[in-house]
C-alpha cells in the first residue's frame, strides 16, 4: 500500500502506546477515516481530541476483542457507519509475566484470546469487504518471542509464535485467492511503551517508539512480508537452525535472554 491518503485505517489497541503512534502517523499521512477499537472509553475520546483533524475523521469503538461475537457485531457497525477498512492494524496485545506453574488458568486465556484468537476473528470479520476495494493491507503485530522462547513468558512466547504462524499462513493463502490484499508481519524486540519496562537483554535493547512506527510505515509502503525491530530478531531462527537448540539455550543465557524479565515492571497498569 503506498499511501493511506483518503484510506480507512482501523486499529486495535489504538488508544494508547503503539497503537496511538500507528494513529498518529496515519493521520499525518492523510487517512480520511481512522478507526479505534479499545477497551479504555476515555483514552480512545482523548486521542480522538488529541489527533483528529479538518481532513482524518476518528470513530472509536469500545470492545473487548476476547468477545468473539462482540468482534462481529462491531466490524458490521464500522461496515455500516464508516465503510471499509484499507488499512488494519492487529496490535491489540497484553503480556503477562509469572512462572508458568504459578500461571492463572485465566491468564492463560486471555493471554491467547487477546494475542493470537482475537486477531483471526477481526480479520475474518474484514476481509470479505477487503476482497471487494482495489488495495487493501493487514498488519499483524506479532514480537520476537514469536521466534524465540523465554521463561516466565512462556505462555505470551506461545501466543505470539501462533500469531506470526497465522499471519504468514494468511499471507501465502492472500497471495493466491486475493493477491491485492498484502500481510505484513511485524515481528519487534521489546519497544519503550512501557509494556516491557525493567525488562532487558543484550541480543534485543529497547527500541523507540518513533523507530517501531517508522519501520512498520515503511514496511507497508513496500508491502514488506516481515518487519524486525532491532533487525537481529529477524535471524533468530536461522541462528537457532546453525547452532542447535542446545546452542540457542547457552546463547540466551549468556545474553540474558533467559533473564529478560527479571526486574519487568510493566508501569502502564499503575
Amino acid at each position: 500500500m503506498k499511501s493511506v491518503m483518503n484510506k480507512t485505517v482501523l486499529v486495535t489497541g489504538g488508544a494508547m502506546g503503539m497503537g496511538k503512534a500507528y494513529v498518529e502517523r496515519a493521520v499525518r499521512d492523510g487517512a480520511k477515516h481512522v478507526v479505534i477499537w479499545d477497551l479504555n472509553e476515555d483514552a480512545m475520546a482523548a486521542t480522538k481530541s488529541e489527533l483528529e483533524s479538518d481532513k482524518t475523521q476518528i470513530h472509536t469503538f469500545a470492545v473487548n476483542v476476547t468477545d468473539t461475537d462482540l468482534i462481529y457485531e462491531t466490524a458490521q457497525k464500522v461496515l455500516n457507519e464508516v465503510g471499509p477498512v484499507h488499512l488494519l492494524f492487529n496490535n491489540a496485545g497484553i503480556v503477562v509475566a509469572d512462572n508458568f506453574i504459578s500461571h492463572e488458568r485465566k491468564a492463560i486465556d486471555l493471554s491467547m484470546q487477546i494475542n493470537s484468537i482475537a486477531p483471526m476473528h477481526i480479520a475474518r470479520a474484514f476481509l470479505p469487504t477487503m476482497a471487494e476495494v482495489n488495495d487493501a493491507h493487514i498488519v499483524n503485530i506479532s514480537s520476537g518471542a514469536g521466534y524465540m522462547y523465554c521463561p516466565k513468558i512462556a505462555v505470551y512466547c506461545g501466543s505470539k509464535w501462533a500469531m506470526a504462524g497465522w499471519s504468514n499462513s494468511l499471507r501465502v493463502e492472500l497471495a493466491e485467492t486475493l493477491p491485492h490484499i498484502k500481510v505484513t508481519t511485524v515481528t519487534p524486540g521489546h519497544i519503550n511503551t512501557g509494556m516491557f519496562d525493567g525488562a532487558h537483554s543484550k541480543l534485543m535493547p529497547a527500541i523507540s517508539t518513533n523507530e517501531m512506527v517508522d519501520a512498520v510505515w515503511r514496511g507497508v509502503k513496500k508491502d514488506k512480508i516481515n518487519v524486525a525491530r532491532p533487525r537481529v530478531v529477524a535471524f533468530i531462527p536461522l541462528i537457532r537452525g546453525l547452532i542447535g537448540f542446545k546452542g540457542y539455550d547457552w546463547l540466551s543465557k549468556v545474553t540474558g535472554t533467559n533473564d529478560f524479565m527479571a526486574g519487568h515492571d510493566d508501569k502502564r497498569k499503575k
